[in-house]
């Protein structure tokens, strides 16, 4: 008889996908490996964006959702070393919303001692993703300024304090939520920006930039920030859309490109490779796990809610309330 278990799965539906919390079979660790009893799973925005395109009719079919966990290892599969059961582990897998998920071995990271399983679980998605944004394809370097959009978000929160942290000068961030600046300066800012209003926040960031305009941007607004963000663009600058929570299209003067040899670059994890993500993942170990293990960079945690009540946690994200990462716990008693 298969084993089951509890995991939320993503199912197309005529207005988008409906999560729905299904029995799904116990995952088997296969070569290289490990099976994680979840503890924690980080929500992030993206889920909602990819699932309103996921309708029924398309060749689309229901698929495990979540991805990011934070737990203890069950199960080893066969050439795994350097691990063992019950370690405290974090990481990026899909499927991650379950009782268990199983993951590549090179997927895990260590979680630190005295950490909680949420705070575990607010890491993996949003550092590695502003890692690979700022770090390795912005090629940010001591000194530069940085402006990082919806700085409340939660890759915008990782993104303030791994500028901070590497050196960048100054350090911006944009929210439409005066009462959040207090907050993102803590993580880091040294300006914080009300972009309600176009004309003024631009001025505000050449400003705070001494007329330069800034070097690298990490962008997760999109299109109606678009023409602005190319304003405020210093000479050689880099934008990286990293998303587009507020739009796909938006005005962009290739003149304006053109005049400061500025460079575009877009990021997303939906058309890399297996091979590829793991690398994200191990790039921002190596280079930065060692910070959050001394409480350098910290993971900012909003909220947390019952492993059940996904939904919940969807309609609090859209409220656009929060400050950092939304986190299902999953308790002992409802496995």
């Amino acid at each position: 008889m298969t084993r089951t278990m509890k995991a939320w799965f993503a199912v197309p539906g005529p207005e988008g996908a409906v999560f729905e919390l299904r029995e799904s079979p116990v995952p088997v660790a296969g070569p290289g490996q490990v099976v994680v009893a979840v503890r924690a799973a980080g929500t992030n925005r993206g889920e909602l964006i990819r699932g309103a395109a996921l309708r029924a009719g398309a060749a689309a079919a229901p698929a495990r959702a979540g991805t990011e966990f934070a737990g203890e290892i069950a199960a080893l599969g066969e050439g795994v070393s350097g691990w063992k059961a019950g370690d405290r582990v974090m990481g990026r897998s899909v499927g991650s919303y379950a009782h268990l998920v199983a993951a590549p071995q090179r997927a895990l990271m260590r979680i630190p001692d005295g950490m909680s399983w949420a705070e575990a679980a607010a890491i993996p998605n949003v550092f590695v993703t502003a890692h690979d944004a700022l770090v390795t394809n912005g090629a940010a370097k001591p000194g530069e300024s940085v402006m990082v959009t919806a700085g409340p978000s939660g890759v915008g929160t990782a993104a303030i304090q791994i500028a901070r942290h590497i050196g960048a000068n100054p350090v911006l961030a944009t929210t439409r939520t005066p009462a959040k600046a207090a907050a993102l300066r803590a993580l880091g800012a040294h300006e914080v920006v009300d972009t309600r209003d176009a004309g003024k926040w631009v001025d505000a960031v050449m400003r705070a930039t001494a007329g330069r305009g800034v070097d690298v941007i990490i962008d997760h607004v999109g299109g109606p920030m678009l023409a602005d963000n190319i304003q405020v663009l210093a000479l050689k600058a880099r934008l990286v859309s990293v998303g587009r929570n507020a739009g796909r299209v938006g005005d962009c003067d290739l003149d304006e490109i053109a005049r400061k040899r500025a460079s575009i670059i877009g990021v997303t994890f939906r058309t890399r490779t297996p091979e590829e993500s793991l690398a994200c993942s191990e790039r921002f170990a190596a280079h930065l796990l060692g910070a959050v293990a001394t409480g350098a960079l910290k993971p900012v945690l909003d909220r947390t809610f019952p492993f059940e009540r996904l939904a919940d946690a969807h309609r609090y994200m859209l409220s656009d309330a929060q400050t950092g990462k939304i986190v299902l716990e999953v308790s002992d008693s409802g496995r």
